[in-house]
């Protein structure tokens, strides 16, 4: 199907599009190959390429805020965005058209962009000869779009090969702003400001001022009340700072709390009244904590000031022995309050639901109430009690949104973000960490900013959107740089990022920095360190390691973290004593299997052991025990015939075969520098794919994350990825059905292209027919139909929502109560007694998104609940795509074995038509 921007030659060139799209859900892929038709070469008189209407030239302003790599687009303007209502500058057709002729893509586009037409400008610059400038101008495309995380990724390349590139630092200063990344974006205002560009450096030292200013003047605020509670604390004499309460509502009832339990006399208690006043109207009104003063003033101080001058202690974190303090307020009746604040910050002296609903038997106070609620949900993720955690989190969420305490209902989102990445619900913990800066930020709460940089960078991360989790890391280490705690987290985080690209100098350099002001590495750190021992390594790892793998209990972590702490030693035992490390490694496996249906820790741990495993016995040539492994991951024995094993984890690789006399090679590779690229050609040695020519067909063994990507075998042999069977897939016994979905009606709002009819698709010989269309094709009436059926069709897009599924998901019609997506997760909860052929002419349904440790794709879930064959795209596919499945369908009906009619029809369409390379996407899954 054409592009949507395509201009074919005889056409006028369109004119502005309007203003740039910011996309809300993004489809994987809109099942379009974008086209680009030639300008039509006008016959005008004028100017000739330079002429100054192509770069608007003789404007007085520049339209762009962006800069572009072009030295004619690139003089300096100041900038002033066109009115609304102001009629674009028209395009200078002729002008444009001499440009194409010299071949100028680069050109032809960036003029577009200058008039209005960024989707013409990035039809064009996608055309351009690749080179720093057109990713910068790409880059600022994406800015443009509201694409501000592929916007950083193409400037962090573009920067990293060139440091110095002007447009690109600027661009990237442009995109951190837009972002919210304050002191990363005045950062980089100022290096442009540093290069001494007329025009642009004067600007950029302007905006550099501004945004410092806007930064320091909220962070002055914030840390001088802050300071004030501090002083107060240290000293009764120091006044109570009932005004930062009126602007810092938050912090000051945080503080508040802990003035009134150091408090060592009713004088002091009494001194309180003015700000629980304050703080009691910010809640809404009500005397909750005028109350609470008034009944503290009353109590035993002869008995109460001892404990509370020890409890200052606990407070300042300068209390030696704090579970000693536990055991004798436990033993005290008055202390109540000082024994439930204790527990609260000291979360490694066991407790129990019990003994905390004691201690608040009675209480009214909504944010007491909501600090326990928090610290029950924590003990019920120790527990493994999930469910309930999460339950009672969003309940107190919502309490505290009602009860008007909205620094409570900040600390909240962040706790629900870390839950939800920690389970690998990775868009719901981007959405719960982007609610908390965006919620701290509005209340300017300075430090709860920070944390909720780190959980968005922490989401990221994991789905391996490494130049955004960068930036947000480095905001955070600016704004926060004397807060211990933050700095080591993010230098933490900076480590794994590190690993993830292969600099491993680099994470030790950041690892270090994490270390730098006393903490602990948590078992993050020990991961990392597992990884540095093997690839830079040092004396001291082994130590640092094992320490904070000793401080792992039930009491700090839940029983998915205990297994990842088994995993880590395995991790690192295995490449100084391969056997001692695979014992360790099978205890984490066994330790993960009760846990696998409920713990996304323990999935990753089972996950991660087995390709350590697989890449370790590659290591030690053992490589009919690495074929074993993979088999043994992937939940199926080791196929008949021809097969290919393979596993890769971090820079290590191993690829095993079998060839048709039975014969066994292998590979070892550590040398690998880069990520994984979505085509995994090559990835395989030649002599290995040589052992394989003579045979009939290659069941490919593939652990996570090859069995997603194509390319792992060439086109014109016979295989396909053998995948785990829930359900046994046989000839089907009941007669023929067969399923087509088509002309579906996904909601408006996921922005998909209309697919043409699928009136086309050949139904010779079948007997009967279920066609599922327009709204009809629901994802609960789909599911019912294709449990029946023996051959299935699905013609729809695949979309990405990590909010509904792990996997692509299929975007059809949605159902009344608004459900629209087919999920992998559906699947496997149904049988498909039919074992049908299934053909997904979904765009990319095959691919499954960024995730570090974790497999879920929709042809597999297929497989899982009975199917006996599975054809699915790792890329764009067209949309006349029906003929190059059906005529594989008919080669199957007629007695060929699924991979071999799969081959046979690629290399017919090699030969016919050896432009179209997206059938060698097409991955076959049995």
């Amino acid at each position: 199907m054409a592009g949507m921007w395509q201009t074919p030659r005889g056409t006028r060139l369109p004119g502005r599009t309007g203003v740039a799209r910011v996309w809300g859900l993004v489809a994987l892929a809109l099942c379009m190959a974008l086209g680009f038709g030639a300008v039509r070469v006008w016959k005008q008189q004028g100017a000739g390429p330079e002429t100054p209407a192509l770069w608007l030239a003789d404007a007085t302003h520049r339209p762009l805020e962006v800069r572009l790599s072009l030295p004619a687009a690139d003089v300096y303007r100041p900038h002033a965005p066109p009115r609304r209502d102001a009629l674009a500058p028209p395009v200078p057709l002729g002008a444009l058209s001499r440009l194409e002729e010299r071949g100028d893509a680069h050109g032809v586009g960036v003029s577009y962009l200058l008039h209005g037409d960024t989707e013409q400008g990035l039809a064009y610059l996608r055309r351009a000869s690749p080179s720093l400038d057109r990713d910068s101008d790409l880059a600022a495309v994406a800015i443009l779009r509201g694409h501000s995380d592929e916007a950083l990724t193409l400037l962090d390349a573009t920067l990293e090969a060139m440091p110095e590139h002007p447009q690109a630092r600027w661009n990237r200063a442009v995109v951190a702003r837009e972002l919210g990344l304050t002191l990363l974006s005045a950062t980089a205002f100022e290096a442009v400001a540093a290069k001494g560009e007329p025009g642009w450096s004067d600007e950029a030292r302007e905006q550099a001022r501004t945004l410092r200013a806007r930064f320091q003047a909220r962070a002055d605020a914030w840390k001088a009340t802050r300071e004030a509670f501090h002083a107060r604390l240290r000293s009764p004499q120091a006044p109570v700072p009932v005004e930062g309460a009126a602007r810092f509502p938050g912090m000051a009832r945080e503080s508040f709390y802990e003035l009134l339990a150091t408090s060592e006399s009713s004088e002091q208690v009494e001194a309180l009244l003015p700000l629980a006043g304050v703080l009691d109207h910010a809640a809404g009104g009500g005397t909750v904590l005028e109350d609470t003063v008034r009944r503290m003033a009353a109590q035993d101080f002869a008995r109460r000031a001892p404990l509370a001058r020890e409890y200052a202690k606990l407070v300042q974190d300068a209390h030696p022995t704090p579970a000693s303090l536990i055991e004798r307020l436990r033993q005290e009746p008055t202390a109540k309050d000082l024994l439930l604040g204790a527990l609260l910050r000291t979360p490694g002296v066991a407790r129990t639901h019990e003994e905390l609903r004691a201690l608040t038997t009675g209480e009214t106070d909504p944010w007491i109430l909501s600090r326990v609620a928090q610290e029950g949900a924590r003990l019920d993720d120790l527990s493994g009690q999930g469910t309930q955690a999460g339950d009672r989190l969003r309940e107190a969420l919502g309490e505290c949104r009602a009860k008007k305490l909205p620094l409570r209902c900040v600390d909240l989102l962040i706790r629900l973000s870390s839950r939800a990445t920690a389970s690998n619900r990775l868009v719901e913990g981007e959405e719960s960490a982007r609610a908390a800066w965006q919620e701290a930020a509005a209340l300017g709460e300075w430090e709860r900013e920070g944390q909720a940089l780190v959980m968005l960078a922490n989401a990221t991360r994991f789905q391996v959107r490494v130049a955004l989790s960068r930036a947000y890391l480095t905001e955070s280490l600016a704004r926060q740089p004397d807060d211990c705690v933050a700095r080591t987290l993010a230098h933490r985080n900076l480590a794994s990022l590190a690993l993830m690209r292969f600099r491993p100098q680099e994470a030790r350099q950041e690892l270090e920095a994490s270390l730098a002001c006393g903490q602990t590495p948590g078992l993050q750190g020990a991961w990392i360190l597992a990884d540095l021992a093997r690839l830079a390594p040092r004396p001291s790892d082994e130590a640092l390691l094992m320490e904070e793998l000793a401080r792992v209990s039930p009491l700090r972590e839940n029983a998915g973290r205990r297994v990842l702490a088994t995993l880590i030693r395995g991790r690192f035992a295995v490449d100084r004593d391969w056997r001692e490390g695979q014992r360790v490694l099978r205890q984490a496996i066994a330790e993960a299997e009760p846990l696998l249906r409920v713990n996304a820790d323990a999935r990753d741990a089972r996950a991660v052991a087995f390709q350590t495993l697989a890449v370790s016995a590659g290591h030690a040539g053992a490589f009919r025990e690495a074929m074993d492994v993979v088999a043994e991951s992937l939940q199926v024995p080791v196929p008949e015939g021809c097969v290919l094993a393979a596993a890769v984890e971090a820079e290590r690789t191993v690829t095993v075969v079998r060839g048709p006399q039975g014969q066994v090679q292998g590979h070892y590779d550590a040398s690998r520098t880069v990520p994984l690229r979505d085509d995994l050609t090559g990835l395989v040695p030649g002599e290995l794919v040589e052992l394989l020519r003579d045979c009939p067909r290659v069941a490919v063994l593939a652990a996570a994350p090859l069995d997603s990507r194509a390319g792992i075998l060439p086109a014109d042999l016979a295989w396909s990825y053998r995948v785990s069977t829930g359900v046994p897939a046989t000839s089907p016994a009941k007669p023929p059905l067969h399923v087509v979905v088509s002309d579906v009606e996904p909601p408006q709002t996921l922005k998909l292209a209309r697919l043409p009819s699928a009136a086309e698709v050949d139904l010779a010989g079948a007997q009967r027919l279920l066609r599922l269309k327009g709204a009809q094709a629901t994802p609960e009436r789909v599911l019912e139909a294709m449990e029946q059926a023996t051959d299935i069709d699905i013609h729809a897009h695949g979309v990405v929502d990590r909010a509904l599924s792990d996997a692509t998901v299929i975007a059809l019609s949605p159902q009344p109560d608004g459900l629209y997506a087919l999920t992998a997760e559906q699947l496997r909860r149904r049988h498909l007694h039919g074992a049908p052929l299934v053909v997904l002419g979904a765009c990319s349904a095959a691919r499954l998104p960024p995730i570090l440790h974790e497999t879920s794709s929709l042809p597999q879930a297929f497989v899982t609940s009975g199917a006996r064959a599975v054809f699915a795209a790792t890329a764009e596919i067209p949309n006349d795509a029906g003929a190059f499945f059906r005529s594989v369908r008919e080669r199957i009906q007629s007695g060929e074995e699924p991979s071999q009619a799969l081959r046979a029809e690629r290399l017919d369409w090699h030969k016919k038509q050896p432009h179209m390379r997206w059938v060698d996407k097409v991955l076959l899954y049995q």
